[in-house]
């Protein structure tokens, strides 16, 4: 788990009331904190090997190809359907 970020460090003014840091320390750090957690992140990813990832993109190709036939023939179909349904009501 990362790190919890530290508490930004609080100033007093002159009437002994505690000062937030600015608009721009405040969102500093908060992109510093999400940069550092993404790094950790990163760290935990299992990336994968050259032969595992041709194994991926072949069976995602294969699956985008199997889908296509399948739309291209229901598109057909349809559209004889359709052609056929249009001769027969113009007579």
């Amino acid at each position: 788990m990362a790190k919890k970020a530290k508490e930004p460090k609080t100033k007093v003014d002159k009437n002994g009331k505690e000062k937030k840091p600015n608009w721009f320390v405040r969102h500093w750090r908060s992109l510093r904190n999400w940069a550092h957690e993404t790094k950790l992140e990163l760290k935990k990813v299992h990336w994968p090997k050259r032969n595992e990832l041709f194994k991926a993109c072949a069976a995602v190709l294969v699956c985008i190809l199997v889908v296509g036939v399948f739309v291209w023939v229901l598109d057909a179909v349809a559209a004889a359907v359709i052609n056929a349904l249009l001769h027969l009501f113009q007579g």
